[in-house]
């Protein structure tokens, strides 16, 4: 039959729509299929990750399963994924089942669905995904419904891995099933997950013991139980495809630790480490349960116990008995919550409050109403201060504390009612009869607390309307950790017990008298500073046995401007100066005038020498004493050589001694060098009855001394008998030099030189004073009788028109002495060794004698010579040229050299107390 042009066409169309309408199913059943489990696809997919992100990827035995009936299914033996040799996911033996029956009502069911082991680096493989930077869209709810609840589900093993910054997650499971083949399929299933952040950990564990299931197209929880730490919690459920959802979590004792330890990660509460810095050794448990249903949140917390410490109040414990917390959407709010601080009930306290929007900013407001005791005052309050603080009686206090974010405010209110008081050191601040009142406003934020302020009131009455200006407040700011201070002040408008500045110094420093004024402590610089006007009356520093009658200081930027008068130990003094204005060892003096009334020079320098002696500053500014007299007589000068440095100082004595050398009407200039070395030079002042200038150095540190005096007129017996202990050896009006050098010892080291006009010498270097004694000689070679006496009485008793010498010591001992004296008809030459302490000598005394008779007393004079010229016969050598280098040092006197006669005594051992003479001579 011929086919005619109609009939091809037509035979043409049918076989195109026929290829068209099976070109799909052909794509369906066979090509995808084929497509899918290809290598060469797979291998094409390697490649291409492997060229743009550098992923190796690993693709074991894909299968893709189509049929003609509605229902697909893929599996996979291995799905790996690597980046660096570092496995990021996995994937073994995955399986899935679903069925498109209801694709056009956009609605997916899945009948089976499940893999043997899943792996998942959710951190690293997050950070392979494309970055696109696109405008925040609202999230648009997809009209498609994927029907798990008829699936049979398993997952033999999954580890799930998070690790980001701090914040470490770890989830491992196994034995996840769901059996669709009961009405109830069960879920079953065990996890456990560790998170670990800022070095905390938390671990949350389950299995499911068949109280999990579905069941009519909606998932039940009857009972569940799983562990947060060590304490458990129950949750009952539900959920259905129709997002309705109920949640209900109960918990009985469970153990505060485990929420600390959560709120401490910062998992929940971003945070929470920092809201809990002030807290430690939280213990405690709660009964709790929390309902969520269809966005709606009601919970209720039940305190059985709780106990912590509050580390800023030198770790005060605080105990609560009980309490509620309420909890809805936003907030928690705390009722009833009472119990006690530290270690009695009659420390009673209650807290309110709560913590507002605590999904976002979690606003903390908390009260607290406590009762105020003397343990709180002694046993904390001090310890944080670092000073003695009490109280008698008791009082009441509220105490509010606000939290946002990192920043914590602190307010406390306190009222001490008549009766009752509250003491600094022992000292009360008011009267008794007074009501006092507290306030202080902290704020917390890092490792600062700001100290807006603590004002404290007192008044006759003090209620809630009165209004007040207290009589102190503080300000500043103070770093949490070590109590270091950045910046601390005071005003006191009215004058208050001195006992107050010792909070600031941490010491027992001042007592008694009054303080008025403002001071500020800077320490934000290079060099801690003060800025102030204060004024200070009838305070006593028992350390330092000082007394002040007034005081004033002020400040600049540069500058502390003082002015003082008073007394230290039994010595009035007035000062005023400028320091430098850094508070820092060395104290710093740039010019000071000091005025004194009594200055003892040995005690002061026997205090020093009693002193730990140090080459590095000690630190210490203040010894502290339990109590001192005013009149106590110590000795010893708590202060150490180095804290200070004087620059400049106009130094007034009006009266002072040395050794029995008493001085006066002293005007020096004095400084202090860093090395403890003290300098004080004067031109003219009074002294032992004559004038001085004066240079002395004292080395305070290595305790050596050093004085260079010029002296005109003084009286000679007292600087003799105080320097050289020699009493009543040598008289008249003395001029010269002394230049003495000692150490710790005090043992004399230096020069003296001195000028004597009409002076005497009483008992060394006179053949009078010999004479004298010879009933008690110990050498009977000399054999002179005491009759000899009455020959001697109109000799004249050493006086002089001129003495002179010099004295050269060390240690104590005039090892070379050359004193020269001479009047008209005698003069006298007396060198030799002499010492100080055991007064043991070694003296050649020279005396040269006229023979000519000058009247009546020249005349017994002459018979007195020749008697003794009788009993000491001429030496039998030339002694005179033996002793010529000496002999031309004895002065000259007013007669011939053949009518003079020469003797020598030689004087040893102890010639002030035995009178040891070892030998006489004539030698001329």
């Amino acid at each position: 039959m011929k086919i005619g042009k109609k009939g091809k066409l037509l035979i043409a169309g049918t076989i195109t729509a026929a290829f068209l309408a099976a070109a799909p199913f052909v794509l369906y059943l066979e090509v995808l299929p084929r497509a899918v489990s290809s290598p060469k696809t797979t291998a094409f997919i390697s490649k291409t990750l492997k060229k743009h992100a550098g992923l190796d990827l690993v693709v074991e035995n894909a299968r893709l399963d189509t049929s003609l009936t509605p229902v697909l299914g893929f599996n996979v033996a291995k799905v790996s994924l690597s980046k660096d040799k570092k496995e990021v996911f996995n994937l073994e033996n995955f399986g899935i089942l679903l069925s498109l029956s209801e694709i056009f009502k956009k609605r997916i069911v899945i009948n089976q669905l499940g893999a043997d082991y899943i792996f998942v680096d959710i951190d690293a493989l997050s950070s392979l995904m494309p970055v696109t930077k696109k405008e925040p869209q609202k999230k648009a709810e997809s009209d498609w419904d994927i029907d798990l609840f008829s699936a049979k589900m398993f997952v033999k093993k999954c580890l799930f891995t998070y690790k980001a910054n701090d914040t470490s997650i770890r989830l491992r499971g196994k034995d996840f099933e769901i059996n669709n083949q009961d009405a109830k399929n069960y879920i079953h299933f065990k996890f456990f997950t560790e998170f670990e952040k800022n070095n905390k950990k938390v671990i949350i564990a389950a299995a499911d013991r068949d109280t999990i299931y579905i069941e009519n197209h909606k998932i039940n929880v009857d009972n569940f139980a799983f562990f947060i730490n060590r304490s458990k919690i129950t949750v009952n459920a539900y959920a259905d495809n129709k997002k309705q959802y109920y949640l209900e979590a109960a918990a009985n004792n469970f153990n505060i630790k485990d929420i600390i330890e959560i709120v401490e990660s910062n998992l929940i509460i971003s945070n929470g480490s920092e809201m809990l810095a002030g807290f430690k050794d939280l213990n405690g448990s709660f009964n709790s349960k929390i309902v969520i249903a269809n966005n709606k949140i009601d919970g209720k917390v039940t305190l059985n116990n709780f106990s912590c410490k509050l580390i800023p109040l030198n770790n005060l414990p605080l105990k609560l008995n009980s309490g509620i917390a309420l909890i809805n959407n936003k907030d928690i709010i705390l009722k009833d919550v009472v119990g006690y601080y530290g270690s009695g009930k009659e420390n009673s306290l209650k807290i309110y409050g709560g913590i507002y929007d605590y999904f976002k900013t979690a606003k903390t407001v908390i009260t607290t109403d406590a009762t105020v005791t003397n343990e709180f005052a002694a046993q904390y309050l001090s310890k944080v201060v670092g000073y003695p603080f009490s109280i008698i009686g008791k009082g009441g206090a509220r105490i509010v504390f606000e939290a946002l974010g990192t920043k914590m405010d602190l307010t406390f209110l306190c009222k001490l009612a008549k009766g009752s008081d509250f003491l600094v050191d022992g000292a009360s601040l008011s009267p008794a009869s007074y009501d006092r009142a507290a306030k202080a406003v902290m704020h917390f934020q890092g490792d600062n607390i700001n100290i807006e302020t603590i004002d404290y009131y007192i008044a006759e009455v003090i209620d809630k309307g009165s209004k007040l200006q207290p009589i102190l407040t503080l300000d500043g700011n103070v770093r949490i950790t070590d109590g270091f201070i950045r910046d601390l002040g005071f005003n006191i408008p009215k004058p208050l017990p001195s006992e107050f500045l010792n909070i600031f110094m941490q010491q027992k420093v001042f007592r008694k008298g009054t303080i008025a004024g403002n001071l500020r402590y800077i320490n934000t610089g290079a060099v801690p500073k003060i800025k102030g006007d204060m004024a200070l009356k009838d305070i006593r520093i028992p350390a330092q046995r000082l007394f002040i009658k007034e005081a004033k200081l002020q400040t600049n930027k540069d500058s502390i401007l003082l002015s003082s008068n008073g007394r230290y130990r039994r010595t009035s003094y007035n000062v005023s100066g400028d320091l430098l204005n850094e508070i820092k060892l060395p104290i710093v003096v740039n010019s000071i005038n000091l005025k004194i009334d009594e200055l003892n020079i040995e005690k002061i320098m026997a205090s020093f020498n009693r002193q730990y002696a140090s080459t590095e500053i000690n630190k210490a500014a203040f010894t502290t004493v339990k109590d001192m007299d005013d009149d106590d007589d110590s000795d010893v000068v708590a202060f150490n050589p180095g804290m200070l440095i004087i620059k400049e100082c106009i130094f007034n004595v009006v009266k002072g001694s040395y050794k029995g050398i008493d001085f006066a009407n002293l005007v020096s200039n004095l400084t202090l060098d860093k090395n403890g070395v003290l300098k004080v030079e004067s031109n003219k002042f009074d002294i032992a009855e004559g004038i001085s200038s004066a240079k002395i150095v004292c080395d305070l540190k290595k305790h050596l001394y050093s004085v260079r005096l010029g002296i005109k007129d003084v009286n000679s017996d007292i600087m003799a008998t105080s320097l050289l202990a020699l009493e009543r050896e040598i008289s008249g009006k003395a001029s010269g030099l002394i230049q003495l050098n000692t150490d710790d010892s005090m043992k004399l080291n230096g020069s003296i030189k001195f000028a004597i006009k009409n002076g005497t010498i009483q008992k060394i270097g006179l053949v009078e004073y010999v004479l004298k004694f010879t009933a008690l000689f110990r050498n009977p070679l000399a054999m002179i009788s005491p009759a000899t006496f009455m020959d001697l009485v109109n000799v004249p008793e050493g006086k002089f028109e001129k003495i002179s010498g010099e004295l050269f010591m060390k240690d104590n001992v005039v090892e070379r002495m050359k004193i020269q004296s001479s009047a008209a008809q005698l003069s006298s030459l007396i060198v030799g060794r002499f010492d100080l302490e055991s007064r043991d000598a070694s003296l050649r005394i020279y005396t040269k004698m006229s023979n000519r008779n000058k009247g009546f007393a020249g005349a017994l004079r002459n018979i007195s010579l020749n008697s003794l010229a009788n009993r000491v016969p001429l030496s039998g050598r030339n002694d005179s040229n033996y002793y010529a280098a000496e002999l031309s040092l004895l002065p000259e006197i007013d007669a011939d050299e053949k009518d003079c006669q020469v003797f020598l005594i030689k004087a040893d051992g102890d010639v002030e107390h035995n009178n040891f003479l070892s030998s006489l001579k004539r030698i001329k």
